[in-house]
């Protein structure tokens, strides 16, 4: 999502503004930086598959490189989504508004984290694939991807309070508790895989 309706995309910002707007505005907030260093995470993957191919050609690497590039740009394309969602949030009048704004704010960081589960998948697959010398970039991309799930995450907890259906509210957290699983679980056999 743009940080309000009249400004830059964020993928327009140049990191320097992307950062300042971080620091000093209400927006983006933690949603939209997630996505971004997710997408940034799987960036390191697609490097080191392509880094890979280039020194050995395998042809599962090369299906597998296909579809990290398919997904490469989704995780942060959420990163404005974001920002419109909690500016949804902040515009909306009246109980009916404010229900819909905040199902919204919760919906945004759970496809979210969804689509960094497949990126996560992606460099689980990748570890075996790639060669020694930028095992350590799918690593770090896995780790910055791990950390950006469980931060779009934190959103879903916080947006829950802004929901009054408290059936709702133990669907979303178990949704949340599933994906958080996943991730971490992924995490532990990529970390299990280094030793």
């Amino acid at each position: 999502m743009s940080a309000t309706r009249s400004e830059t995309p964020l993928w327009e910002l140049t990191l320097a503004q992307f950062r300042e707007a971080t620091a000093s505005r209400g927006m983006p907030g933690c949603g939209a930086v997630a996505a971004v260093v997710a997408d940034c995470g799987l960036a390191l993957v697609v490097k080191a598959l392509r880094v890979s191919e280039k020194r050995e050609r395998r042809e599962g690497r090369v299906d597998l490189l296909q579809s990290a590039q398919v997904l490469l740009g989704r995780p942060g394309a959420f990163a404005d989504d974001d920002v419109a969602a909690f500016q949804g949030y902040l515009d909306a009048e009246g109980p009916e508004a404010q229900q819909m704004a905040s199902r919204q704010a919760c919906a945004v960081p759970l496809a979210t984290a969804r689509v960094c589960n497949e990126a996560l998948a992606i460099a689980e697959a990748a570890w075996p694939e790639v060669v020694e010398s930028v095992r350590c970039d799918v690593r770090a991309g896995a780790l910055l991807i791990g950390a950006a799930i469980d931060a779009v995450l934190l959103n879903v907890e916080a947006d829950l309070a802004g929901l009054d259906d408290p059936d709702s509210k133990e669907e979303l957290r178990e949704i949340c508790r599933k994906l958080q699983s996943e991730a971490h679980a992924r995490l532990e056999r990529i970390t299990l895989c280094d030793h």
